[in-house]
């Protein structure tokens, strides 16, 4: 096993954010909302935390707004209210990108921004929310543990955390095996090398936590190891629902 080495911070942010958004998610973010609507219930209330451009939190409004409109919310794991999402990033220019996105798929009344940074466990106020979600973040942060906190703190009573994040495997070996399974090289050859996505996977893998580091991390703040489970080749899952039950407001 080898250490984690942490991602160098970026030299153009706005050009990172342009080069992020760029690719293609769609199918990591639908399987994303898959599981988390097929897990358990979502909302009202909704933080997305490292929302990015917000591809996920587009694809979850979409997703509500077509049940609602079909008058299907009863069937599905969705509260009955309204949604409400709060997306935040520390990134000015992933905001800004995320902003562009959600005005222009008609968003606004069900999705807003925020800037927070999720290296502050208090960056974000108690109880605002039912649900916390956070795609591939944590490996960003340098100590993960206090995007956890975050979610924490922000979760209301009875409330549902559901956090994916990358996989640190056993061996530099592997991480190559991983990056050569997941990327098309051949698609790299017009980009330069900080954003050829073969050489940014490779970067998150070596910076994301082990099962057992990550087991280790949620233990720590009350949540039981086994509430994480690895749920692909080079993802692991946080599924959990705190006891009690409660209401607050974040708008």
């Amino acid at each position: 096993m080898f250490a984690r080495v942490l991602e160098p911070p970026p030299n153009d942010p706005a050009a990172d954010a342009v080069a992020y958004q760029s690719m293609d998610h769609r199918q990591v973010n639908t399987t994303f909302v898959d599981d988390l609507l097929c897990g358990g219930c979502v909302g009202p209330r909704v933080i997305d935390l490292g929302c990015g451009p917000a591809g996920i939190v587009l694809m979850l409004g979409e997703r509500w707004r077509e049940l609602e409109d079909a008058g299907g919310l009863s069937n599905s794991n969705f509260a009955d209210e309204q949604l409400q999402i709060m997306a935040v990033d520390f990134s000015v220019d992933m905001l800004e990108l995320a902003s562009f996105e959600i005005e222009l798929n008609g968003m606004q009344d069900l999705v807003w921004l925020q800037q927070i940074d999720l290296t502050d466990p208090e960056s974000l106020q108690e109880d605002l929310a039912q649900t916390i979600i956070s795609n591939t973040v944590l490996h960003h942060l340098p100590n993960p543990i206090t995007g956890i906190q975050v979610a924490m703190r922000a979760l209301m009573p009875g409330g549902r955390i559901f956090i994916r994040d990358l996989f640190r495997p056993s061996s530099r070996e592997e991480v190559e095996h991983l990056v050569e399974e997941h990327t098309d090289a051949k698609s790299e050859d017009d980009l330069a090398p900080e954003y050829a996505p073969s050489q940014l996977l490779r970067q998150s893998l070596l910076a994301s936590l082990t099962l057992g580091e990550a087991r280790e991390m949620v233990s720590s703040v009350g949540i039981p190891a086994e509430a994480v489970q690895m749920t692909s080749d080079r993802h692991w899952t946080l599924d959990w629902t705190s006891p009690g039950e409660g209401s607050a407001s974040i708008g």
